[in-house]
């Protein structure tokens, strides 16, 4: 179990959390009553619906997805699904420590246990950052509506969410190699690419994203809840080090670099949202 996790969440996050609270208070927070509820009804549709992953059915799987578990400790308690998909996705509902992380089959039969791993930690980061505290399209879909400016902040702060995720993601896997090759696969569907290769395409296609990110505008960019993928690439790129000291507890682990990470990926993600900004201005 690691005792400094919570160190890895993303300071940009906490920031643009600071500021949706002091503009919404206690508006989009579930009542506890009602997320239990929740919760509840998901379960019972799960079980429904998809199959659990038991250690008889899957024990390669279960047991790298309880491994993910003893890493992060904290009294977590909850189980994992699948359901028939062709799709790369896997998602989570949480209330308090208790959750049920389903993944699509796809992922199951594609993807070494690795590659699972980070995916699992990255569903488990959700909950253990307590993300499901605010439900950006419920809020959105509220009759009495948000401003636009409130809108934009709860996008980034859903971005940013996404990039907090990935860092115990990549404390779980413990490699870089296999958070990138799970990320590629994820954006690309293609399998068996060279790490070389793997690592050259992402880091021109971020660069090549910058320059269009700065020439060009995007009235969408605004809307989406997750960076994309190139920049979800070079947040963990830059921050891969300290995270896996922070995994090996080897005294590697620099929290005072760590932050300075924080505000070089920060950068990259407010230019992203002042150019979006602009774009809706002219």
């Amino acid at each position: 179990m690691i005792k400094d996790i919570e160190s890895l969440r993303f300071g940009y996050e906490t920031d643009l959390f600071r500021i949706i609270t002091a503009q919404l208070g206690n508006t989009p927070l579930l009542a506890h009553t009602r997320a239990k509820n929740l919760l509840d009804i998901r379960r019972t549709d799960l079980l429904g619906e998809a199959v659990r992953i038991t250690a008889d059915l899957l024990p390669e799987i279960h047991e790298t997805y309880q491994s993910c578990l003893d890493i992060l400790g904290h009294g977590f308690s909850g189980e994992l699904f699948v359901r028939q998909s062709m799709e790369y996705n896997a998602s989570v509902f949480a209330h308090e420590k208790k959750f049920d992380v389903l993944v699509h089959s796809a992922l199951l039969n594609d993807f070494t246990p690795d590659e699972l791993a980070f995916v699992f930690g990255h569903e488990l980061g959700h909950v253990l950052f307590e993300h499901s505290r605010f439900c950006v399209f419920d809020i959105l879909s509220n009759p009495e509506g948000v401003s636009r400016d409130t809108a934009d902040i709860l996008f980034r702060w859903s971005r940013a969410s996404e990039v907090s995720a990935d860092r115990v993601g990549l404390l779980c896997c413990g490699k870089l190699s296999t958070a990138v090759t799970a990320l590629f696969k994820t954006a690309s569907g293609l399998a068996g690419i060279d790490m070389d290769q793997m690592l050259r395409s992402f880091r021109r296609q971020y660069e090549d994203l910058e320059k269009q990110l700065r020439e060009a505008s995007d009235d969408l960019s605004w809307v989406r809840t997750h960076p994309m993928i190139p920049i979800r690439f070079k947040a963990l790129e830059l921050a891969a080090l300290d995270i896996v000291a922070l995994r090996q507890q080897s005294g590697g682990f620099s929290g005072k670099g760590f932050r300075a990470i924080d505000q070089q990926i920060a950068g990259i993600l407010e230019a992203i949202d002042i150019n979006a900004v602009c774009t809706r201005i002219q």
